[in-house]
């Protein structure tokens, strides 16, 4: 029957890549008996509870092979009809080019860039070790889970599946089994020509179990390959699958073209004929759709236990259960006002960051975070819990080496799996590093909270490497990324708020380095929320100055500079695009002013969007020199002296 199961996915993906016009059938076909044994053997999961907490998840690293999986969630019993299989890439269907999560039931996360897939499974896998650790008691393993993925040379090719296999063995992730989909093909030809990396010895070197010599066609090779995985306590587990692309299409066998481009109708009634199965478009023989009502049975019965052992480990372990399930809720509901800390003058902002990280950490038991080996100058690290790491998941600081690109990924894996919230921090410049894992948050909807700190110019001495120029614009132009930058103690309490609040979007809180002053007024939850608020000047001003972060600061010397001549009101706008958002709310806090004035010590382009009428605005365009921030800050007109003056110039 495993047989039938195999090539009926190769019949429904072959017709609705047909169907479709477009698409990538190579993949499913070759790797029709890895599905088959996964969906019909291997994994555990309930279709009728697609979000069962403790179900094994499967990642479709080589996103382009969609309709495989596509194909596997219909037999399977999801909710995902033969319709929807002949919709597949349609406007508004459940069967995209690509997965996407939160779209299709089944779907644990979109993928497409390569790579991502596997770097994401890490951070899945991460995060079953560490509520496991957390929650699981005697006679209670409440989570006890796989994490699978499907991967091709490409997820292999890209850079960031090096950094996640070595974090991934690093950490002894045993409960993670990769399987390769080794077919030697990749759009250009043969993958000889650019592909001959000894993946056996460069993933034994991660401290990866890899097991060889496995032909992907063959069940029997499959059945000892997963059963030797499971065995393995001590390492994740790269499975080599030897596979044909476009297996059963005699003509298109084996070769690059297969992989993207419709099969031919004739062929495809061909290869049908030759497994057996009826020649019609979408046919599936009834007998396998038994097998899995059958095998459904089987699933929902250990469902159904489980849901007994969680019932009893609720009624036992009360508390931690009330605690997991904040976590999976991302419950946040407490006082933000219980937390204090010190305010003082000149006092860094990265520092008030780590410390009301730190306080935060105290209320909200599900929040673990950790750095690209930056704790120390980041400020973020939970100095009174202890650091997780092989053999030990019980600590809350995740030590994830300087790994930027795997640890974005891996923290939106853990966001994947859900009953924790992850932060990562690292200095601006390096979420260029992160950029492309970002993305996949953002288009996800995964509240994961990044902290940058070394924001600016002001860097200072460390030079135009380390000195973020187009960072924060350019991350302000994802959509659905929230990008905080606060410019006061307040304020950094504030965007903490906003940001464990937050359930639907990724944030991101961006810190100074240097000292700042805070201002006087005190500012508000409800203010912070509409992403700008007045904090010093007149109420009907000549001149509006906004800014962000530690150019705050700056501004109000410029308020203090212009006072006798003219009326001054100063913004703080610590979340640009939520200001850009409320027209009306912008209009207001601009209306009747001669005179708009932006101050930010980064790429101005956005701010363009925001002033109205006569403006001015500051900013950088040009990469950084080596010197004290003050001198740099010169060097581009960013004091308080020369902004004065130009402003005066402007308006005489």
């Amino acid at each position: 029957m495993l047989q039938k199961i195999a090539d009926t996915v190769r019949a429904l993906s072959a017709d609705a890549v047909e169907y479709a016009g477009s698409g990538h059938a190579g993949m499913p076909l070759g790797c029709a008996e890895i599905g088959a044994y996964l969906f019909a053997e291997e994994m555990k999961y309930n279709p009728e509870a697609p979000d069962w907490f403790n179900r094994d998840r499967l990642i479709l690293s080589a996103g382009h092979g969609s309709i495989w999986l596509y194909s596997l969630l219909h037999l399977s019993g999801y909710d995902l009809s033969l319709e929807d299989l002949k919709k597949y890439r349609k406007f508004h269907s459940k069967t995209p080019g690509h997965p996407e999560y939160g779209l299709t039931p089944g779907v644990e996360m979109t993928t497409g860039p390569l790579g991502q897939g596997l770097a994401h499974a890490v951070g899945i896998a991460f995060a079953e070790e560490i509520l496991a650790e957390k929650y699981n008691k005697e006679n209670y393993k409440l989570i006890d889970h796989y994490t699978y993925v499907v991967a091709g040379d490409g997820d292999l090719m890209e850079g960031i599946s090096y950094e996640a296999a070595s974090l991934a063995g690093s950490l002894e992730l045993d409960k993670l089994i990769v399987i390769y989909d080794n077919n030697g093909v990749s759009i250009d030809g043969p993958t000889e020509i650019t592909f001959i990396d000894d993946i056996k010895k460069r993933f034994e070197s991660a401290n990866w179990q890899v097991i060889s010599d496995v032909d992907g066609s063959s069940f029997s090779d499959l059945e000892a390959a997963f059963k030797k995985a499971k065995v393995e306590q001590k390492r994740p587990t790269l499975i080599v699958a030897d596979t044909v692309i476009a297996k059963g299409i005699a003509g298109k066998e084996g070769d690059s073209s297969a992989h993207a481009s419709p099969l031919g109708k004739e062929e495809i009634i061909e290869m049908k004929k030759k497994a057996g199965l009826p020649t019609g478009d979408f046919e599936v023989p009834e007998k396998v759709y038994e097998y899995f009502s059958d095998y459904l049975a089987e699933l929902k019965k250990e469902f159904a236990e489980w849901k007994e052992l969680e019932s009893n480990y609720e009624a036992e372990f009360e508390k931690e259960y009330q605690e997991l399930m904040s976590g999976i809720e991302l419950e946040a509901d407490f006082d933000l006002d219980v937390l204090d800390v010190q305010e003082k003058e000149g006092k860094p902002i990265r520092n008030y960051a780590g410390e009301y990280y730190q306080l935060l950490a105290e209320k909200l038991p599900y929040l673990v975070g950790g750095t690209a080996d930056l704790s120390a100058s980041t400020r973020i690290n939970l100095d009174q819990y202890p650091d997780i790491k092989r053999g030990y998941f019980a600590g809350r600081n995740i030590k994830f080496g300087i790994r930027e690109h795997a640890m974005a990924a891996a923290a939106g894996g853990i966001m994947l799996h859900g009953g924790l919230r992850p932060v990562t921090a690292t200095y601006l410049t390096f979420s260029d590093y992160m950029r492309p894992s970002i993305r996949m948050a953002a288009l996800m909807g995964l509240p994961v909270i990044y902290v940058f700190t070394h924001d600016s110019i002001y860097v200072g001495e460390d030079g135009p490497t380390h000195q973020p120029i187009e960072q924060l614009e350019s991350l302000r132009m994802i959509p659905g990324l929230r990008v905080i930058r606060p410019a006061t103690e307040t304020e950094v309490k504030l965007a903490w708020k906003a940001a464990v609040e937050e359930k639907n979007k990724p944030v991101i809180l961006v810190m100074a380095r240097q000292n700042v002053n805070a201002y006087e007024k005190e500012i508000s939850a409800a203010e912070f929320e509409k992403g700008a608020f007045v904090v010093s000047g007149e109420a009907e001003p000549d001149i509006a100055v906004m800014a962000s972060g530690s150019e705050i600061e700056t501004a109000l010397e410029v308020k203090e500079l212009l006072k006798r001549d003219y009326r001054v009101r100063i913004i703080s706008v610590p979340e640009k695009e939520k200001l850009y958002q409320n027209q009306n709310y912008l209009e207001l806090l601009l209306q009747n002013v001669k005179l708009s004035v932006a101050v930010e010590a980064g790429n101005p382009t956005g701010w363009y969007r925001i002033l109205r009428g006569s403006a001015l605005i500051f900013g950088v365009e040009e990469f950084g020199f080596s010197a004290a921030g003050d001198e740099i800050a010169a060097e581009f007109g960013l004091t308080a002296e020369k902004i004065a003056e130009k402003i005066k110039k402007y308006l005489s």
